[in-house]
């Protein structure tokens, strides 16, 4: 079975010298992998010390890696969908290059890395998958996209190919409006299946395990803190935590000030976090730079456990019944009331943490309910519903 395996974080805190030292590691360990960057400000390339392409590229036995060229990825996989909605802008009277990067709509970029995964899981050509993700904030829209873009097909874009067929002859004499053709559908149908296959198998924990990597400082920590927060809104299970770059006892006195700060949040981690794994990583005295050092850099990190493992499994939502009431349950652990908002809207249950939003599709025995009360009780909110 393929494994995808998610690293995210602040930016600088190390993602890119933990996901190439885990890649290194599962290939020395006869898995054929491939670590993955969807980050654009691509630096794969510099930890590993060697040249990889926009391809899979075989970087030594077992091991291959890949910096993602967002514009070979947007014409392998959603061209023609991309070539209708720019003759749809400059029908409305934009200029080519306005229009044509108009058609990229909010969060493809983010969500056309995600395709490479789906393509590599149903071809079955890896062992794991190590994907170095973009920072926190862009790294969650990524992983959102798909039901967005559920939404958006269901919504924006549901006329049918046969309607279409009916309507182009009709309106052609009349209207300049371009109408999408069969290969218009046939990329947007396809981009609808793989992106509903690709949120599958970042839901599933049995696949997909999503760590994060922070620092033992208090604004890496926060941010790690609403990131889980959020991954766990749209039920993508975490299973670990990486805390890197912890200064060792001999860094003599200068640094003892920031080692007790450190070891303050290092037990704040351990609290916060009880039931995932928490791995320590140290500052090194030497760069990380080339597969010696990533690989011995992740023999470190993860001691004598095998980061192919599955470290912990939980289920981020659940549907209830408690107390002859239906209700929802749903693991956000640092979320506050102040910040909370829900509602039900023709059987789509939207709760909205701060600035991201998940949209949860009700059984059909649940779908004309609406919530009529919620609380946030011990890491979880629970929403009544009748």
């Amino acid at each position: 079975m393929t494994r995808v395996l998610l690293y995210t974080g602040k930016g600088g805190v190390g993602k890119t010298s933990v996901a190439a030292s885990t890649a290194s590691m599962l290939a020395k360990n006869n898995k054929k992998t491939i670590v993955m960057s969807t980050d654009p400000a691509h630096s794969l390339s510099d930890s590993l010390n060697v040249e990889v392409k926009s391809e899979a590229t075989k970087i030594s036995e077992n091991l291959y890696a890949q910096e993602i060229n967002i514009n070979d990825a947007i014409e392998s996989h959603w061209k023609d969908l991309r070539e209708y909605l720019t003759a749809l802008f400059q029908y409305q009277g934009l200029d080519p290059i306005s229009a044509d990067e108009i058609a990229i709509l909010p969060g493809f970029e983010e969500a056309t890395y995600l395709l490479y995964i789906n393509d590599y899981i149903k071809n079955n050509e890896y062992d794991v998958i190590v994907v170095d993700s973009a920072p926190t904030g862009e790294a969650l829209r990524m992983l959102s996209f798909p039901e967005v873009m559920r939404w958006y097909m269901e919504k924006v874009f549901p006329i049918s190919r046969t309607a279409a067929k009916i309507a182009r002859p009709i309106m052609r004499p009349f209207s300049g409006i371009p109408m999408p053709n069969d290969k218009v559908f046939q990329s947007a149908e396809t981009l609808y299946d793989d992106l509903g296959e690709i949120h599958k198998i970042l839901e599933d924990p049995d696949i997909t395990s999503i760590r994060l990597v922070t620092n033992a400082d208090q604004m890496s920590f926060n941010e790690t803190k609403r990131a889980f927060t959020y991954l766990l809104l749209y039920g993508y299970p975490v299973d670990a935590l990486i805390a890197n770059k912890i200064y060792p006892e001999d860094t003599g006195d200068f640094f003892s000030n920031w080692r007790a700060t450190q070891s303050e949040i290092l037990n704040e981690i351990d609290s916060s976090f009880p039931e995932i794994k928490v791995f320590r990583s140290y500052l090194q005295n030497y760069e990380l730079m080339g597969q010696d050092k990533v690989l011995k850099f992740g023999k470190d990190l993860y001691g004598g456990e095998d980061p192919y493992s599955v470290f912990y499994k939980g289920k981020p939502v659940e549907f209830t019944r408690e107390n002859g009431k239906t209700a929802v349950k749903m693991k956000l652990p640092f979320a506050d009331k102040e910040n909370l908002n829900l509602y039900n809207r023709a059987g789509e249950l939207i709760v909205e943490v701060k600035n991201w939003k998940r949209i949860l599709y009700l059984p059909q025995t649940m779908a004309d309910m609406q919530p009529t009360g919620a609380e946030l009780k011990n890491g979880y909110l629970y929403i009544t519903l009748s």
